[in-house]
């Protein structure tokens, strides 16, 4: 199946990065499927991973070289999801506050999210968790929700600069896929935040930068799977340093799994 969509040189590359990502999940309430019957009859996730669904952990780190103040100015308001690509989203409740769900569509996808726990101390750090309601792809048959979708920022080198930690939790049908699509959109938000404060690249405090010793936003990925439908999220140990992706390549990942 191929998303129809107008020509891609008429867009910028950050908004090619939406368009493609925007096929990525629908949301609600389909039938037929016993995540979706436990979220609509409950207002809840399922219980851990049912039947046919699988646990991973997806973690994505990378740090923007702006203050903590700055940082939060963008992400500091549940309420405020521009720098996910998104312009406009509606709240049941009170910005910033645990209960709170926030609902939006994405490119015509309606999407809905929870917090679960909500932290933003005057010095840092700044730490927001939120769950995912069950969301369903019929082009690659792939479902999923997230428990915990968290974001820490922390100050660091003096704070000038933040350090950006995307963990993701979840439960799929198909955890491959799904762990490339939380990787790839969680790199996006990255970029799309750097981007709104100056696009400038950190390179490491003075201290403990070598000449290359750190990649570029010292960005690095981690994460694990579940053996089993009834498997917990696998901790996060430590995984290989990779060197920052550009935009053209997140696109074309996206792009390749589901375009």
């Amino acid at each position: 199946m191929h998303t129809i969509m107008p020509s891609l040189k008429s867009f910028p590359f950050t908004t090619i990065l939406i368009l493609a990502s925007s096929s990525i999940l629908t949301t609600a309430l389909q039938a037929g499927s016993s995540a979706f019957a436990i979220f609509n009859s409950t207002g809840r996730l399922p219980n851990g991973c049912i039947d046919d669904y699988f646990a991973a952990r997806d973690e994505v780190l990378y740090t923007v070289p702006y203050t903590y103040p700055q940082v939060l100015s963008i992400i500091g308001s549940f309420a405020n999801i521009t720098w996910n690509g998104n312009n406009a989203t509606t709240l049941n409740g009170t910005d910033n506050t645990v209960g709170t769900a926030r609902s939006y569509e994405y490119y015509g996808i309606p999407l809905l999210e929870t917090i679960k726990t909500y932290e933003k101390p005057v010095n840092g750090p700044y730490f927001e968790d939120h769950t995912i309601a069950p969301s369903y792809n019929p082009a690659i048959n792939l479902s999923l929700y997230a428990p915990t979708n968290a974001l820490t920022a922390t100050p660091v080198c003096g704070d000038t600069a933040v350090a950006l930690n995307f963990t993701v939790e979840f439960c799929s049908t198909n955890i491959s896929a799904a762990g490339e699509i939380f990787r790839s959109l969680h790199l996006l938000h990255a970029r799309i935040l750097q981007e709104f404060l100056g696009n400038e690249t950190w390179n490491g405090c003075e201290d403990s930068y070598r000449g290359g010793a750190t990649p570029p936003n010292g960005t690095s990925f981690g994460g694990g799977y579940g053996s089993g439908p009834t498997a917990t999220p696998i901790a996060f140990t430590g995984g290989a340093t990779t060197p920052c992706f550009g935009f053209g390549t997140v696109a074309t990942a996206i792009a390749a799994l589901f375009l």
